[in-house]
């Protein structure tokens, strides 16, 4: 349950979520925060020193998003929570790792409603096969397709490992490690089709050329 402070001045808040959907800054992220109490003093000290981390744009964000309509629908909120710099970092891993297959980084508000949990920032990570990809092999549970959790479960501790990124790459190297030899993708078949719910998705690729700076 995300929880409304009294002494909200929602005058003030409107003001500075309009102007940080116009140009995302740190510093307008820093000041909704606070106003919101999502950040903590040991949040406040950490990020005057070192700067935000992937967790507390996540969590002013996700606030937001759940406690009022100011975000604009259009911004990427993996790109807001991230930053430019990872998921380039991840798309260019992603490429070495699984060449056949486009990476997936999605994160967007669903309700209750829609998901059965939480309303809130969810995410899916997945890589989807392009046409002559090595066919994955249904054995294994590597993501291939969208599957949705809860946002803040990217960055639970998976076996050591602090996000959901690293820890596949972990369990899963290279596509050789989930993949069918000798099977191929086809163009049009079940695994190369999109449903209409991933339809609507950007790849990180899609989503950092769009947002080109």
């Amino acid at each position: 349950m995300v929880a409304i402070p009294e002494s909200i001045d929602w005058n003030y808040l409107t003001l500075r979520v309009k102007r940080y959907n116009e140009t995302p800054t740190e510093d307008l992220l820093y000041r909704i925060g606070t106003h919101i109490d999502v950040l903590t003093p040991e949040d406040c000290q950490s990020i005057s020193q070192q700067g935000f981390t992937s967790v507390q744009r996540y969590r002013v964000l996700n606030w937001l998003a759940c406690c009022t309509d100011l975000l604009d629908d259009e911004m990427d909120l993996a790109l807001l929570i991230f930053g430019r710099n990872q998921l380039e970092q991840w798309l260019e891993r992603s490429r070495q790792a699984y060449p056949d297959y486009e990476f997936y980084l999605v994160f967007e508000y669903q309700d209750k409603a829609k998901t059965g949990w939480e309303s809130g920032i969810n995410f899916t990570m997945h890589w989807f096969p392009k046409p002559g990809a090595p066919v994955p092999d249904i054995e294994y549970d590597f993501p291939w397709r969208s599957f949705w959790d809860s946002g803040s479960m990217f960055w639970c501790d998976y076996l050591g490992y602090t996000n959901h990124f690293d820890f596949n790459l972990h369990c899963y190297p290279d596509q050789t490690t989930f993949t069918k030899p000798g099977w191929v993708c086809e163009a049009g078949d079940y695994y190369t089709t999109l449903d209409q719910r991933d339809a609507d998705l950007m790849s990180v690729a899609q989503v950092l050329e769009r947002f080109a700076t």
